[in-house]
């Protein structure tokens, strides 16, 4: 039985950001972003939703408290919109960005495919340096945008019969890029248009998702750098705007090695546990072609979904020898909720691997 998602309120889902970077959990009771307001969450074109609110990463497991060790800050983007086979992104300045001169994010026009991962390297690349940033996700015939600044691509996304789409993404709070973390940002949901609709699209998009009412939201979180030598380190990072909460199993490739649990309960908008599994060493793992991830109802306990580590793999940048002790990894979940049928505008239930420190 699938249990509904409720994405949690914007202010919240943005301050859980800063908690997260402070090594605290998430409430429901949160005014950090008094400066900005939920406004700044609406959609470019057609209404928000619900899921158009973002929900940002909390944590959860023992050690929570523990200090992290300390690096730079580093900026990790994934595609988890669940409708597009690509995205850019124009991360303009809040409040009063206009993208006149901005380039749109990554440079190459083809775009950020659908469950991949890209470090912003630098960060000032991209990250206007001292404001708060709000994020517009764009897709569509991405070669239109080729050579034109960000201004330019929303004056072409506001003309009639549109070659691009461009939604705007919850604000990000300008004090989170000074932070010395690594962190994450995940597009999530659907953003709708002409024929992305169907029977099972609230199971592909999320709660209250129509062609005219997307479901574009935002996951943040700030990934652990805490390592074990002997170990490898894992956290999963919950970016489905479609999956109820689940728990998230891992079974080695070595019949030998029991399936471990990684993340109990983990919910949209999560990153858990922390601090990361470390239950595994490489020889554990055995051949990761036959390592496979599974999502649980945490409540019937029956097996929603299962993706090869192969999958997961071909899903991103990391090969199978980049699975080393003393590395730490975050595997993010995206697409459309488990069990999903394929076939539809959607992409179906995955998962994506990257560096927590990269």
């Amino acid at each position: 039985m699938l249990h509904s998602v409720r994405p949690i309120g914007w202010a919240c889902s943005a301050a859980i950001l800063l908690a997260a970077l402070g090594g605290a959990g998430c409430t429901q009771d949160h005014d950090l972003l008094s400066r900005d307001p939920p406004a700044a969450a609406s959609t470019s074109g057609a209404g928000g939703g619900p899921g158009a609110t973002s929900s940002s990463a909390s944590t959860s497991g023992a050690g929570g408290g523990d200090v992290e060790p300390p690096g730079p800050t580093k900026l990790t983007v994934v595609n988890g919109v669940a409708d597009r086979g690509a995205v850019r992104f124009c991360f303009l300045a809040y409040p009063d960005g206009t993208g006149a001169g901005v380039d749109p994010w990554p440079s190459d026009s083809a775009g950020l495919p659908f469950a991949r991962a890209r470090v912003v390297e630098p960060l000032d690349a991209a990250i206007p340096e001292g404001t708060s940033v709000q994020p517009r996700v764009i897709a569509g015939d991405l070669g239109a945008t080729e050579g034109l600044d960000c201004a330019e691509i929303l004056a072409l996304a506001a003309e009639a019969a549109p070659p691009v789409v461009a939604v705007a993404l919850p604000v990000v709070p300008a004090p989170v890029f000074a932070e010395e973390k690594s962190l994450l940002l995940v597009a999530t949901g659907c953003l709708g248009g002409e024929g992305h609709t169907h029977d099972l699209e609230e199971q592909a998009c999320g709660d209250g998702y129509s062609a005219d009412t997307p479901t574009a939201g935002l996951v943040a979180a700030a990934m652990s750098r805490r390592t074990s030598f002997d170990r490898i380190a894992l956290q999963v990072a919950h970016a489905s705007a479609a999956t109820p909460v689940v728990d998230v199993h891992l079974t080695p490739g070595r019949s030998s090695v029991s399936d471990v649990i990684l993340a109990r309960q983990l919910s949209y908008g999560a990153l858990s546990p922390s601090p990361p599994f470390t239950g595994l060493g490489r020889g554990d793992l055995g051949a990761p072609e036959d390592i496979t991830v599974h999502a649980y109802d945490p409540v019937e306990r029956n097996r929603l979904a299962s993706v090869p580590m192969r999958e997961i793999l071909a899903n991103s940048d990391l090969v199978a020898t980049s699975l080393t002790n003393g590395r730490g990894f975050v595997l993010v979940a995206v697409g459309a909720a488990p069990g999903t049928e394929r076939g539809g505008f959607w992409r179906p239930h995955t998962y994506t691997l990257l560096w927590a420190d990269p």
